[in-house]
């Protein structure tokens, strides 16, 4: 099913990241599977990134002008050639929404517990939010 994914980022002044399309499969019943599912699709995207990065890229004036308004207009190109693994990149995402480190909403409502189950329909919203710590300095 195709599922709304949106990613922000707490603390930064840009505009809204445009919603990215994912492809859950129907068997994502908790929190715990919809985490992994998750990990599973953007590891493929990583793996397909490195594969594709000795093609050249050249940006259209659009893409530029897209990629400007995050603040960062990249390529696309993976530098480090180290490979990612499934299973700890799993257990990472895991330990970081246990401890509050990430948020999850499904359709608004905020998910607390990794066996809360999930119930995704065609066109439901995820918004993944990325809480950064607030570290200052003794004056």
């Amino acid at each position: 099913m195709k599922v709304k994914i949106y990613v922000k980022k707490l603390g930064r002044n840009r505009a809204k990241t445009a919603a990215v399309i994912y492809d859950y499969p129907a068997s994502v019943l908790t929190v715990r599977d919809l985490l992994k599912e998750t990990v599973r699709i953007n590891l493929d995207a990583y793996k397909k990134g490195c594969q594709d990065a000795d093609i050249a890229c050249v940006l259209s004036k659009e893409e530029i002008e897209n990629q400007a308004e995050s603040g960062k207009i990249a390529f696309g190109i993976h530098y480090n050639t180290k490979e990612a693994e499934f299973e700890t990149a799993v257990e990472n995402a895991w330990q970081c929404f246990e401890d509050g480190i990430t948020a999850l909403f499904v359709d608004g409502e905020r998910l607390e517990n990794l066996e809360t189950p999930v119930r995704l329909h065609e066109e439901s919203e995820l918004t993944f939010i990325r809480m950064t710590m607030l570290a200052g300095r003794m004056w």
